[in-house]
């Protein structure tokens, strides 16, 4: 097809850039795969400005789209948790602490902790809940979604804080409690704590070949990592959020080897792992690091994935996920509606 200021060798760089940065495909790859689906991306509509890219970045990577405002998409919300580690070709490294995992057994399944996670508080700070269900009154609406969704027919909402009326939605949910294997002793923290880091290193490299299923030491393996670039007084490099992401990601792969929550309750929604639960806190970390990680690596859609699941997770939100998917979602173009527009009255009253 032939150039235009919408289909601009220009355009599609970029596409490509973000497509390899997500996959680690190689750029000439991901621009045959971008310009091998370049028809296709050009009937999305719409021209290829931030949203648009990241609408064609979407399409690329076969992924389901859920509209949050005119042109924007982001990952739908989970209904039930769907576990990180399935998304991606784990290393070798972290292909064999989950085995190992698996094979240690002993870690237990998640149990109640005997409470709920009650989003009610949502609705007395002004949030509103999402209707799911509901269908714009358009006489010319596709009832058979033929026509795919029609971002101008969404309602123009704030990005920070519609997972908030997702949560709402979802009412209450049951609190659970992750196995305490996942989890060091105090007397363990302890001990690192003293060490230098060449020690403390090597002690969780220790500590992970005699218990698997401690996903706290991986945690802090990856934390370990970074911080030495922080003391440095220098950003981490790339190296060194290689390495922290390959800690992460077999912490996270470790954690979700006992998860299988639609078989507990039989409730639509799955349970919730507040972080007030200390043993919950080993996989919290690991997701918030994990994208923190794909934030930095400008792995923005990955970033955006993992942070919506740790919301779903514990939408208490006690390491401030929202706020670092807010600038994820920034970093990549896709700024919120436009309050003053006279087309887009700006977002529900929220929170």
């Amino acid at each position: 097809m032939s150039n235009s200021p919408r289909t601009s060798p220009t355009h599609f760089s970029r596409i490509a850039r973000r497509l390899d940065d997500e996959t680690g495909m190689g750029y000439q790859k991901a621009l045959a795969e971008v310009r091998n689906k370049a028809d296709e991306i050009m009937r999305m509509g719409g021209r290829l400005d931030a949203a648009g890219r990241d609408m064609a970045l979407r399409l690329l990577l076969h992924q389901s789209i859920e509209f949050w405002g005119p042109g924007v998409g982001a990952h739908p919300w989970p209904q039930s948790y769907h576990p990180v580690s399935m998304t991606w070709s784990p290393s070798r490294p972290c292909e064999e602490a989950f085995q190992a995992a698996a094979r240690a057994g002993g870690q237990g399944q998640p149990e109640p902790t005997g409470d709920e996670f009650d989003p009610s508080y949502l609705a007395a700070a002004g949030v509103e809940p999402l209707d799911y269900y509901g269908t714009p009154d358009d006489e010319e609406w596709d009832e058979d979604g033929e026509d795919g969704a029609q971002p101008s027919r969404c309602e123009p909402v704030d990005e920070p804080d519609r997972w908030q009326r997702h949560v709402l939605t979802q009412g209450v949910r049951a609190a659970y409690r992750l196995p305490g294997a996942h989890s060091l002793e105090f007397s363990e923290r302890a001990e690192l704590q003293g060490l230098p880091a060449p020690a403390a290193a090597a002690r969780l490299d220790n500590l992970i070949a005699q218990r698997p299923a401690a996903v706290e030491a991986y945690v802090l393996r990856a934390e370990q990592v970074l911080a030495q670039a922080r003391e440095r007084g220098e950003e981490p490099d790339r190296a060194a959020l290689v390495e922290a992401r390959r800690w992460y990601e077999c912490a996270v792969a470790v954690a979700e080897v006992p998860l299988q929550f639609p078989l507990y309750d039989g409730r639509e929604t799955g349970p919730a792992l507040p972080w007030r639960v200390e043993a919950n806190r080993p996989l919290l970390r690991a997701l918030y690091g994990l994208a923190g990680v794909a934030h930095r690596q400008k792995r923005w859609n990955t970033a955006e994935m993992i942070l919506l699941r740790l919301l779903y997770l514990d939408p208490q939100d006690r390491q401030d996920a929202a706020p670092l998917l807010g600038q994820v979602r920034e970093a990549a173009g896709l700024l919120p509606p436009d309050r003053t527009s006279p087309t887009n009255p700006g977002p529900r009253k929220n929170a």
